[in-house]
């Protein structure tokens, strides 16, 4: 986030600029409404309310109550004349950082809801397609889609951060009833569009499904399990290639001399096997082994297992967090 000014005078308009710089800090003080002592609402533009809405406002801060509309007076359902659309919407500093009361030509700045740039908002409307680019600019995400061919009522909070603060937990809970507030089945065909999407930066282009932790550990257990075995099995497979290969290197012939042997192939043969077998101990069975002894058990107590309830710091589960 930028570098923002206390007090921004450039939402003045030129001529109460000029007149504010030539007042005594205490004057500008009380101008600008330090310490509560009536500020001027330069910074605050009027809202286009409609014959059916109430507006309740103080400075940039509002609520209004009214139909689904959200930005000019035709949009949303309010502005189809749909039934069962009421909506509240709570607003704190429209235009946000380009909020005026006045435009350049000193005429009053009339402004409609801008769920892109106002400052803060919790929105609640029975009847929205608030998955609509025409209300939050959001990307589908891979749960249901509340759009204007499957409205449903809705709640939005939007601002520069968000905090949640739970003295004990939260519960994020989906598919509670059969029946949406527009009359609709919650069916169980397609279960996936009661989901929760956790989507960064607005961009659902890699949006992939969350692991469940039990079944996890369970998978990285079996492997482990299966990797031993493996282990065990090569081993076995290089002990016998072991014995193969002192067989070879010591290998001779009966020469065609009264069937004395021959003598072992001490150019070739030989040196060849017994780097084989150095090699082969050194690279591969020794490494193996120590790995065995050091990360067979300790693999799986340091990652995958909390004996008595004793977490190791590298647990791969949450300690308070879960999903299904």
């Amino acid at each position: 986030m930028g570098i923002i000014k206390l007090i921004d005078d450039s939402l003045l308009p030129e001529s109460i600029r000029d007149m504010v710089a030539s007042l005594d800090p205490a004057e500008q003080g009380r101008f600008w409404g330090v310490g509560f002592t009536g500020r001027k609402t330069y910074d605050c533009p009027k809202f286009d309310v409609t014959p059916d809405e109430k507006l309740i406002s103080n400075g940039n801060s509002s609520v209004v109550l009214g139909y689904d509309r959200p930005h000019s007076r035709g949009s949303g359902f309010g502005g189809k004349g749909a039934t069962q659309c009421s909506s509240m919407d709570l607003v704190v500093g429209r235009l946000g950082y380009q909020a005026k009361s006045e435009d350049s030509l000193g005429r009053e700045k009339l402004v409609n809801p801008n769920f892109k740039k106002d400052a803060a908002r919790i929105y609640l409307s029975q009847k929205a397609a608030v998955d609509d680019v025409k209300y939050f600019g959001l990307p589908a995400g891979t749960v249901g889609n509340v759009g204007t061919d499957r409205p449903g009522s809705t709640i939005a909070l939007k601002a520069d951060t968000l905090r949640f603060v739970a003295r004990e937990n939260i519960k994020l809970v989906t598919r509670t009833d059969k029946k949406n507030s527009q009359g609709g089945e919650c069916g169980t065909s397609f279960q996936g569009q009661y989901g929760i999407d956790l989507i960064a930066m607005n961009d659902d282009s890699d949006m992939q499904p969350m692991v469940k932790g039990n079944n996890l550990v369970a998978c990285l257990k079996e492997m482990s399990k299966q990797i031993n075995k493996l282990r065990d099995s090569l081993l076995t497979v290089l002990d016998y290639q072991r014995n193969l290969t002192q067989g070879l290197i010591t290998h001779t012939h009966f020469s065609p001399f009264f069937g004395s042997p021959t003598s072992p192939d001490f150019t070739t043969l030989m040196p060849k096997g017994i780097e084989v077998l150095v090699n082969t101990a050194l690279n591969v069975e020794i490494p193996m082994m120590i790995e065995d002894t050091m990360d067979s058990t300790g693999f799986v107590t340091k990652y995958l297992s909390s004996p008595g309830g004793m977490r190791s710091s590298r647990y791969i589960l949450s300690k308070y967090n879960n999903t299904n």
